[in-house]
């Protein structure tokens, strides 16, 4: 019947769209390493800092990977570097507010000196690295006792602070006294009325 009106059946025509906006259900061509790369890149962007890297590779398209790790690794040894300087720093202003300078520590105990009802009046003082501990029996200023603590060397030794503690004597009833330098520690017996130190 279609031969009759001269027209050509439809299996015999070429398929070819009628206008060019026509959609076809075909594909488009793409390369398989395109397609590869943009898969990556689409995941890629999910992960975290990768728009700051991204950034950066149009910024500086001839930066490699091995330049930004070393990048980041010189920044992260700076700030580690800043950050101990900025610790010792604060460590140093907060001995400053505690013990002063010169370094000086100051305590009142009863250790079996006074001869009065006042305790004994203590001054632990760094004097250019030179621990002297000042004992006052019984607060009285005119019988004052000068004990020699270790000399400290090495860089900012006069800013080491030090302390006193007393302690209980495992051989008297009154107490011995501690000295804390830094890490070090020196015990002082009492023994005959005054401190004696450890030999």
């Amino acid at each position: 019947m279609s031969s009759t009106l001269g027209l050509t059946p439809r299996s015999a025509l070429r398929h070819r769209p009628i206008s060019s906006s026509h959609s076809s259900d075909i594909p488009t061509w793409v390369r398989s390493s395109t397609a590869l790369v943009s898969r990556k890149t689409r995941r890629s962007r999910h992960l975290p800092g990768t728009t700051l890297l991204m950034r950066y590779g149009q910024q500086f398209p001839s930066a490699s990977l091995a330049s930004l790790v070393v990048g980041g690794m010189t920044i992260m040894l700076l700030l580690l570097l800043m950050g101990q300087s900025v610790v010792s720093w604060i460590t140093v202003v907060h001995n400053d507010w505690q013990y002063g300078r010169p370094r000086t520590f100051q305590m009142d105990a009863f250790v079996g000196h006074e001869q009065t009802h006042e305790p004994s009046h203590f001054i632990v003082l760094n004097v250019r690295g030179q621990i002297e501990v000042i004992e006052m029996p019984g607060n009285d200023a005119s019988k004052v006792r000068l004990l020699l603590g270790p000399r400290l060397s090495g860089p900012s030794a006069d800013l080491v602070p030090a302390r006193i503690r007393f302690v209980p004597s495992s051989q008297a009833s009154f107490p011995d006294m501690r000295l804390d330098v830094g890490q070090t520690s020196i015990l002082f017996h009492n023994q005959h009325g005054i401190f004696q130190a450890e030999t």
